[in-house]
């Protein structure tokens, strides 16, 4: 089973949310430093890296290919943080009131234990 165009089928993030690196260290003077830079270089000049991502993306649309069969016009958007924005100004100014209102509680409390 194929699909016709993968990237109807595959949803990414348009920003970068994360950048991963990763850190291989040796001993100063160790042998395998020079090669193990020849392969790690070679390897990404021979675009193993694209290679394996498209094999993912090919692999996850044969897999999800029966979901998504022409749901609401045949279209998908990509998922910013722009759409959680609401979501993170409810909670903002909810966390704003519940501190205005127990200031208000802690004041009232004051004045009714002075009295």
């Amino acid at each position: 089973m194929g699909t016709v165009d993968v990237s109807k089928v595959i949803c990414s993030l348009d920003e970068d949310f994360m950048c991963v690196g990763i850190t291989i260290l040796f001993k100063k003077g160790t042998v395998l430093l020079d090669s193990f830079n020849i392969i790690m270089r070679r390897s990404l000049e021979a675009g193993m890296l694209e290679i394996s991502w498209t094999k993912l993306q090919h692999r996850a649309s044969l897999r999800g290919g029966d979901r998504f069969r022409k749901a609401h016009g045949d279209k998908f958007f990509a998922f910013s943080l722009s759409h959680l924005k609401p979501a993170f100004v409810v909670l903002i100014v909810g966390t704003i009131l519940s501190s205005v209102v127990f200031i208000a509680e802690l004041m009232l409390n004051c004045l009714c234990k002075r009295r």
